[in-house]
């Protein structure tokens, strides 16, 4: 078995659901062939967030485009509900955290550090923020956990992501990419993206990789089996599924 670590962080070469792809439960050990190597919980901010109120799937040849939103209750009630239940579980339990600024953040990544049923933090950066911004904020994190960044397929070229602070972070997750679609009613929706139609994409991301040296987690697209080995054999430390495990779980 292959073993990716930095900085504590332990990747086996196997799957795991992406953030928001699953409740709060963690699976069971036995779902799919092989067990997940770790659960991730639903993205949270610092305060409740709900759905969108107006919640919409669009579908397009090679997948879809999801404007949702799903429930967020806010880090110190899903910590305060869940916590006893993620510490008896077998599978590592990674948290999902949307960064909004640097207090936000520092505060979050406390109350995670002082959970001890979570191994590692996942976090992502708001979409329109500029490089400059992501930069600073994630060069501002102290967190004795290890954490991984989520950067969208759409903006994994970008400028900035080759300016990663490397000794800040313990892997890269390639995640969903934001996308828009023309309405019936006029104008257009923007959501994130999901689909078999990534794969390609998503896999020249993974053999075309020059940016900083940190383990890649291929997060998007991977919704046949064959998928998965050819990512794990080209390159990718783990593969996260989205989409495909609302279909049964099976792939």
């Amino acid at each position: 078995m292959e073993i990716t670590s930095k900085r504590d962080l332990i990747l086996e070469k196997g799957w795991m659901n992406s953030a928001g792809a699953l409740g709060f439960s963690v699976p069971l050990p036995y779902w799919q062939n092989q067990a997940p190597i770790a659960y991730l919980t639903p993205p949270l901010t610092d305060k409740p967030r709900q759905p969108a109120a107006k919640r919409r799937v669009m579908r397009f040849p090679g997948g879809f485009l999801l404007h949702n939103n799903t429930y967020n209750p806010g880090l110190g009630a899903a910590l305060k509900e869940n916590t006893e239940r993620w510490a008896r579980s077998k599978i590592p339990v990674w948290v999902h955290l949307l960064l909004e600024d640097h207090l936000t953040a520092e505060k979050m990544l406390s109350q995670v550090e002082a959970c001890p049923a979570v191994s590692a933090v996942e976090i992502s950066l708001p979409p329109e923020w500029d490089g400059a911004q992501k930069i600073a904020l994630l060069q501002s994190l102290q967190c004795e956990l290890p954490l991984i960044l989520r950067v969208a397929l759409n903006q994994i070229g970008e400028e900035w992501v080759n300016q990663l602070p490397v000794s800040k972070l313990s892997a890269l997750t390639i995640g969903a990419p934001l996308g828009s679609l023309p309405v019936p009613e006029g104008g257009v929706v923007t959501g994130w993206v999901y689909g078999p139609g990534l794969f390609p994409l998503a896999l020249q991301a993974l053999l075309h990789w020059k940016g900083p040296a940190l383990p890649l987690i291929l997060g998007c697209g991977v919704f046949r089996q064959q998928d998965a080995m050819t990512a794990l054999e080209h390159g990718a430390a783990a593969v996260q599924l989205d989409a495909i495990l609302w279909h049964g779980g099976i792939f």
